[in-house]
């Protein structure tokens, strides 16, 4: 659905708009709105589908790479009417057009009062594995969200016990990711 610029902004808004009546959140939507209007300043066209627009603005100021805050991404598709690839297109491009200047979510996410080895598992999941290619997989519709939460579990809980292993173990780790390692990698990439 190919529109002028002004046509496609007021689109966008609109479907914003819809968006965080159904999904308040008073921060997100003022940097989407900031978004929108920085969008509109470069002059650039924002052709295609106004739903992956919104969807991607939405998600490039809220994401972290774990998705929407509260928002599943099946909630996402259906709010927006477009694929979540669809939105990872939009997001990327959005983040692309605008670099430095793309309103930034993390300084406002609250520190936890202690760090634990759970919370350091859980960050080195999201970044090894959850936000690489299997997102793409999950967005496609091949893993569902279920899939997706019990995988990403599984694998923090693992790394988590290998964590605390190397901390207080370290001979017993070694020897155990040694082990591990001739049994299962020997033949992937190094």
């Amino acid at each position: 659905m190919d529109m002028p610029n002004q046509d496609a902004d007021l689109a966008i808004r609109n479907r914003l708009d819809r968006f965080f009546s159904d999904h308040p959140s008073t921060a997100i939507q003022i940097r989407a709105t900031k978004v929108l209007r920085l969008l509109a300043a470069k002059g650039k066209p924002l052709a295609g589908k106004t739903g992956g627009w919104a969807g991607g603005i939405v998600y490039a100021v809220s994401s972290i790479g774990v998705g929407v805050p509260g928002v599943l991404n099946r909630e996402l598709e259906a709010a927006f009417g477009v694929r979540m690839s669809e939105i990872y297109r939009r997001a990327a491009m959005v983040r692309e057009l605008l670099g430095a200047d793309l309103p930034s979510s993390l300084e406002e996410l609250p520190l936890p009062d202690t760090f634990t080895l759970r919370d350091e598992a859980n960050a080195i999941c999201a970044y090894a594995f959850r936000n690489g290619p299997i997102e793409a997989i999950h967005g496609d519709g091949r893993i569902s969200d279920p899939e997706m939460t019990h995988l990403m579990i599984n694998a923090s809980e693992h790394l988590a016990k290998l964590l605390a292993m190397k901390r207080d173990t370290p001979a017993e780790y070694d020897q155990f990711i040694r082990a591990y390692h001739r049994q299962w990698c020997t033949q992937w990439e190094r």
